[in-house]
């Protein structure tokens, strides 16, 4: 258990615990802390049972045998989802909040949600809801994430969770933006009030997203061609319930070709000068770095798996919590792995280094002490077996389904009164 300070370091697990007020007064054969490692453990472990996750973490006190599978379900429910939150926003901030890829330039971010399947019990349903088609409910209740990511080492920034009912914007507006960075948006968070308390939170909080087609705005300044500052009018219904906005606010639109089709984007990058329509069309493509991002953790990390473990709600954003903190933890390795070898970090396949990671874990209640730092400084020697190709530009993925050949009838929810 000791060696798992090398990953993350205990005093933050402790500060954690603390300002959740989940410390462990009389020692447990899971403690406090042990629970939060096997919470992480179960992210990076995905399809072991409990059990097998606290074994292959050396999760036991000294000198104790393996705990029953009900010590560490009643260690869950006494840890909570607090604790992994306060250690997940400890972890951003001192790994990739405050280390960006680049010094010398603006930090581009993106913002997007996710949602991921829960079990089916009545509490899940009950408090985390699911959606709704024209056939019923969804056969699986839903928890949903709002996510900060940067585009240049797919690191996570910052993450808010609630239940599916808590739409995209509610829990975007949470979220810590910041300073000197460019934030990416889809036209989903189109919202006066939203934009401009995002870029008013603190110094070169820029946007960019792509502009609606029924955009209502009137022209203010002709700024080049296809360049423009323009004026849109606030709703009625948003000074109503934000009554400190103005009547109007401005922004910068700008219309460029995009591989042949004709791309209209909003900004708050008002200076033509320092950020050009085409170098902010093409900035505008990284957004699509956190849906790679979303891939890594649902299908390389969870093994796409479809449904979560947990069968209590709490339980769920606790599992959710703890996969965030295992791609956190998978991403700063990877970050060390590329500055050792001088490539970009998103150069680093998480897939096969994922791996690797696991498998020196796996070798820690194993070999003698101190041999997980050995490990981890060989994978950095290893680096360079984990590069990928550049990537090839110029390539389309354009969205297309396969039909399903399956004889077997879709399962559908029944509809209930």
């Amino acid at each position: 258990m000791t060696e798992l300070g090398t990953l993350i370091d205990p005093q933050w697990i402790e500060q954690a615990l603390h300002a959740s007020g989940k410390a462990s007064i009389r020692r447990r054969k899971l403690p406090a802390d042990h629970a939060i490692w096997l919470v992480i453990g179960l992210a990076l472990f995905r399809h072991m049972p409990m059990w097998q996750v606290v074994q292959e973490m050396a999760l036991t006190l000294e000198g104790q045998e393996l705990p029953a599978p009900s010590s560490s379900v009643q260690a869950r429910q006494r840890l909570g989802s607090q604790p992994l939150e306060h250690l997940f926003a400890l972890l951003t901030q001192a790994w990739a909040r405050s280390h960006p890829v680049h010094e010398d330039r603006l930090r581009v971010l993106a913002v997007d949600g996710v949602v991921w399947s829960a079990p089916d019990s009545a509490d899940n349903r009950q408090v985390l809801g699911s959606g709704k088609t024209q056939y019923g409910p969804q056969p699986w209740p839903m928890v949903r994430a709002v996510c900060l990511l940067d585009t240049d080492s797919h690191e996570l920034l910052d993450a808010q969770l609630g239940d599916y009912t808590q739409g995209e914007l509610t829990l975007a507006a949470r979220l810590r933006g910041l300073d000197h960075s460019i934030t990416l948006f889809d036209r989903a968070y189109f919202s006066a009030s939203f934009l401009l308390n995002w870029q008013g939170a603190g110094e070169q909080r820029h946007w960019l997203m792509r502009a609606r087609d029924n955009l209502r705005h009137e022209v203010v300044q002709c700024l080049g061609a296809g360049d423009w500052l323009i004026r849109m009018p606030i709703s009625q219904r948003a000074r109503k319930l934000y009554p400190e906005l103005p009547s109007h606010w401005q922004a910068r639109l700008i219309q460029t070709e995009v591989q042949g089709k004709t791309r209209r984007f909003i900004t708050s990058m008002l200076d033509p000068e320092r950020f050009g329509a085409s170098q902010l069309a093409q900035m505008y493509c990284q957004r699509w770095e956190i849906e790679l991002g979303f891939r890594e953790i649902k299908q390389s990390l969870q093994q796409g798996a479809g449904v979560l473990r947990s069968k209590q709600p709490e339980l769920v954003k606790q599992e959710v919590w703890g996969v965030l903190i295992a791609h956190t933890l998978l991403r700063r390795w990877m970050r060390l792995m590329a500055q050792h070898v001088k490539v970009e970090p998103v150069r680093i396949s998480l897939h096969t280094a994922k791996h690797a990671i696991i498998g020196a874990l796996n070798t820690v209640h194993l070999a003698r002490a101190g041999a997980l730092p050995q490990h981890l400084q060989l994978l950095l020697e290893q680096a360079r077996y984990f590069v990928l190709p550049p990537r090839r530009s110029g390539r389309s993925f354009p969205r297309e389904v396969k039909r399903s050949r399956s004889k077997f009838p879709t399962k559908k929810m029944p509809v209930r009164a």
